[in-house]
């Protein structure tokens, strides 16, 4: 398998650390970010092939993320992860979706769950 560069973006430091175990398990190249603006910086030092978002953070959402990572250049796929709730008045994974997430995926979620999610976004 060809190592892909992946970047997990999450507050919640299990989490980054549970992905990254995971897919560096696979044979992915991961780097983390825990809020938006390092994540940004990571894409603009060097642009991940996907990245996986979790859409509530202290700092700024999932969903600004998401609209800023679909300006980018080459943009990457991004998969986008919630526990659920709402955002401006909508179902948070589906405005991900509207705001060019490629998945979106609800927690607590098998890590074999995302392990084929990331797989298939390299295979599509």
């Amino acid at each position: 398998m060809t190592s892909r560069s992946i970047l997990v973006v999450d507050d919640e430091p299990a989490v980054r650390v549970l992905y990254e175990l995971v897919l560096v398990r696979r044979g992915h190249a991961v780097r983390t970010a825990t809020t938006v603006s390092e994540a940004l910086a990571a894409c603009t030092a060097r642009s991940p092939e996907v990245v996986i978002v979790d859409m509530f953070m202290p700092e700024a959402s999932g969903l600004q993320l998401i609209r800023a990572l679909r300006q980018h250049n080459p943009a990457p796929r991004i998969i986008a992860i919630t526990g659920g709730g709402t955002w401006e008045g909508f179902e948070v994974l589906t405005s991900a979706k509207d705001a060019g997430a490629d998945v979106t995926l609800r927690k607590p979620l098998p890590t074999e769950v995302l392990v084929e999610a990331v797989e298939g976004l390299f295979e599509s």
